[in-house]
C-alpha cells in the first residue's frame, strides 16, 4: 500500500506538467486564431495569453476599479481563480499593458466550455474595443482542443447582448420570446455551437 502513495506522488507533478503544457498549446492556437481574425486591424505579434496572477488581480483592483463606472465591481480575481475548478484563466496582454482577464471552465462531462467572468482594462489600450471578441476566440479555442462543441457566456452584461450576438452567440429560446413579446431578456445564458469540431 505504501508503495502505491510513493507512485500517486511521484506521478503528480508530471500530470500537472502535462496539463500545463497542454494549457500552453492551446493558447499557442488560440494566438494563431486570433492572428488569423485579427492581423492588420491589431498589433497580433504584441498579444500575449497567459495565467492570472496575483499582480493582475492587484492591478484590476488599484487600476481598473477607480473610476466610478468600476467603483460598484466587487469581483476579487484572485479569490475567483482560486475556487474554480476546471479554470481556464487567461490575461489578455499588449505592448506591456494588461488589457483584460477572463475566467472559463469545462463542464464535468466536458459538454461546453462556459466563460463566467470576463472583464477588460477601461483605460486605454492597444486592444480597447476587442477583448470580448479576443476573449470568445480563446475560450473557443479551448472547446475545440478538448473536442467541445459549445461555448456558453453565464450571464452575460445586458449592454454587450448585441456584441456576443454578431459573434455567433444566442439567446435561449425563453429570452428569444420575451424580446418576441417586446419584453427584455433575462440573458442567464448564450451560447455558441462549434461546427467545426468533430
Amino acid at each position: 500500500m505504501e508503495n502505491t502513495g510513493i507512485a500517486i506522488q511521484a506521478e503528480a507533478p508530471e500530470e500537472e506538467l502535462t496539463i500545463e503544457l497542454k494549457y500552453l498549446q492551446i493558447l499557442a492556437q488560440a494566438r494563431v486564431n486570433i492572428v488569423e481574425e485579427f492581423d492588420g486591424k491589431l498589433p497580433v505579434d504584441e498579444i500575449e495569453l497567459g495565467h492570472i496572477y496575483y499582480d493582475d488581480a492587484e492591478e484590476v483592483r488599484l487600476k481598473w476599479r477607480l473610476t466610478y463606472a468600476r467603483s460598484w465591481i466587487n469581483l476579487d480575481w484572485a479569490s475567483v481563480r482560486k475556487s474554480q475548478k476546471r479554470r481556464i484563466d487567461v490575461s489578455i496582454r499588449c505592448r506591456d499593458s494588461l488589457c483584460g482577464l477572463m475566467l472559463a471552465q469545462r463542464s464535468n462531462k466536458k459538454l461546453c466550455v462556459t466563460l463566467r467572468y470576463l472583464e477588460g482594462n477601461p483605460n486605454p489600450h492597444p486592444l480597447k474595443g476587442y477583448v470580448l471578441a479576443l476573449a470568445m476566440i480563446i475560450a473557443e479555442t479551448f472547446a475545440e482542443a478538448d473536442n467541445i462543441r459549445q461555448v456558453c457566456v453565464s450571464r452575460p452584461e445586458k449592454g454587450l447582448i448585441d456584441k456576443y450576438e454578431s459573434l455567433g452567440y444566442e439567446l435561449n429560446a425563453t429570452d428569444k420570446e420575451r424580446i418576441r413579446r417586446n419584453g427584455k431578456p433575462r440573458a442567464k445564458l448564450m451560447t455558441k455551437r462549434l461546427d467545426n469540431v468533430l
